[in-house]
C-alpha cells in the first residue's frame, strides 16, 4: 500500500516552557525536528498547566483539552484534528488518560514513549502512588497502545514488560559548528564537568565525591577541579556543598546554580572531561551535549549511553562503585593530554554521525508509519 504523501504526528508532552530538564529540551527538539522534514507535520500537545511557549518556537501547539467533535475530529485546526499517529511522551500524567479516551472514540492510533517511566527502578520509586496510578489509568493507557517507543536498549532490558510491539530510537542533539567545540587536555589543568539534576542517588554524585575524595590530593597536584552545575533537588545542593566540606575538597570541588543556554554552551568548550556516575538515566541530554562539543565522556553502565560512547572511543565506561571510579579519575588524571584531544574528536563525530536531530527525527518518523492510520 502506497504511503501518504503527508505525515501527521502530534505529540502530547508534560513540557514546561522554562524548565531545566533533559525532557523539557529534547520534546521540543524532535517535534522541531520532524516539523522540518520533508512529508511531515508535527505539532504538540501540552498536557500540564503552563504558560504560553517562547516566541521562536516554530511548531504548532495546544492546549490539552482535546475532544472529539461530532464529525469524528479533535478540535484542532487542521491538519492536526485528525493526526495519522499521536505520540504520548512520559508517564502518570492524568490528561494523558482524557486524549488517549478521545483518541479512541475517533479510531486514531497512538504509541507510549515512558522515557524511563517504566524502569523497575522508577516503579519502585513512590510505589504506591505509581500502583494507584498504575490502577487508575496508566494501566489502561499502555494496554491500549498501538506500540512503545524506548530511548536505549537499557531502558528496555530495565523496564517491565509489556506485550507490545516496540522500537528503539534515542534523542538527538545540535551539533555546533567546529569553532564552538571544546579543546580537551589544551588547558594547565584539566576541568571535570557535571551538568544536570542535583538528585544525588539517580546522578551517583554520591559515589563521585567519595571517589574525589580518595584521590583528592592527586587531584590537587595535578590542578585538575571538578565543577558541578545543576537545579537543586530536594535540597541536595546544600547536602553536597556540606558533604564537599567535611570531605576536605573545597579545592578541587565545587557545586554551581544551574547553567543554561550560552553559559552552558561556555562551560561545555572550556571542559576536558564531561562525568555522569548514574545510576538510572533515560537517555541524557547532558551527555548528547556533552559529545557533540567534543567533550570525552566517563560514564557508568546506566547511562544507557557508556557502551556506544566506549566503543566509538568517546570516553570511557566505569562501573558504578567509589573505588573504580576514583580509578579512572586518576588514570585520566595522570594519562598523556594528547589523549583526551583524539578521544575529544571521536566524541564529536559520533554525535554528528549517530545523534544529530534530523537523523534521529527521520528514525522515529520511520518507525511511526508502522503505526500510523
Amino acid at each position: 500500500m502506497p504511503q501518504k504523501q503527508t505525515m501527521i504526528v502530534l505529540h502530547a508532552a508534560p513540557v514546561v516552557w522554562g524548565k531545566i530538564g533533559g525532557l523539557q529540551s529534547s520534546i521540543p527538539a524532535l517535534v522541531a525536528a520532524q516539523n522540518c522534514l520533508d512529508g511531515v507535520d508535527a505539532a504538540m500537545v501540552v498536557t500540564v498547566a503552563n504558560t504560553a511557549p517562547p516566541v521562536d518556537v516554530d511548531f504548532p501547539v495546544f492546549d490539552r483539552k482535546i475532544t472529539v467533535e461530532s464529525n469524528g475530529r479533535l478540535n484542532l485546526p487542521a491538519p492536526f484534528d485528525r493526526p495519522d499517529l499521536v505520540v504520548f511522551h512520559s508517564t502518570y500524567i492524568p490528561a494523558h488518560a482524557k486524549i488517549a479516551g478521545e483518541l479512541q472514540k475517533a479510531a486514531i492510533p497512538y504509541i507510549v514513549c515512558p522515557r524511563g517511566g517504566m524502569t523497575r527502578r522508577s516503579q519502585a520509586t513512590k510505589p504506591w502512588k505509581k500502583r494507584l496510578g498504575n490502577l487508575l489509568f496508566f494501566n489502561w493507557i499502555v494496554s491500549n497502545a498501538a506500540g512503545l517507543h524506548y530511548l536505549t536498549e537499557g531502558e528496555v532490558a530495565s523496564s517491565v514488560e509489556w506485550k507490545l510491539p516496540r522500537f528503539v530510537v534515542g534523542n538527538g542533539v545540535d551539533v555546533p559548528d567546529e569553532s564552538e567545540t571544546a579543546s580537551p587536555g589544551r588547558s594547565t589543568g584539566l576541568k571535570f564537568l557535571f551538568l544536570g539534576r542535583l538528585h544525588i542517588e539517580h546522578k551517583g554524585l554520591d559515589m563521585l565525591l567519595n571517589a574525589c575524595s580518595i584521590i583528592g590530593g592527586e587531584l590537587y597536584r595535578a590542578g585538575a577541579r571538578l565543577d558541578i552545575y545543576g537545579p537543586d533537588c530536594l535540597g541536595s545542593a546544600a547536602v553536597l556543598a556540606r558533604r564537599i566540606n567535611e570531605l576536605g575538597l573545597e579545592d578541587v570541588v565545587a557545586v554551581h546554580r544551574p547553567a543554561i543556554g550560552e553559559a552552558k554552551a561556555e562551560l561545555l568548550k572550556r571542559a576536558d572531561v564531561f562525568v555522569h556516575t548514574s545510576r538510572t538515566e533515560g537517555h541524557p541530554s547532558a551527555v548528547l551535549e556533552a559529545i557533540a562539543h567534543g567533550v570525552p565522556c566517563l560514564l557508568t553502565p546506566d547511562t544507557n549511553m557508556a557502551e556506544q560512547v566506549a566503543l566509538a572511543g568517546a570516553g570511557w565506561r566505569v562501573e558504578p562503585s567509589v573505588d573504580a571510579i576514583a580509578q579512572r579519575l586518576l588514570e585520566i588524571v595522570t594519562s598523556d593530554r594528547t589523549v583526551l584531544k583524539t578521544v575529544g574528536k571521536n566524541a564529536r563525530r559520533l554525535a554528528a554521525e549517530r545523534f544529530n536531530w534530523p537523523l534521529v527525527a527521520g528514525q522515529c518518523i520511520s518507525q511511526y508509519r508502522k503505526f500510523a492510520a
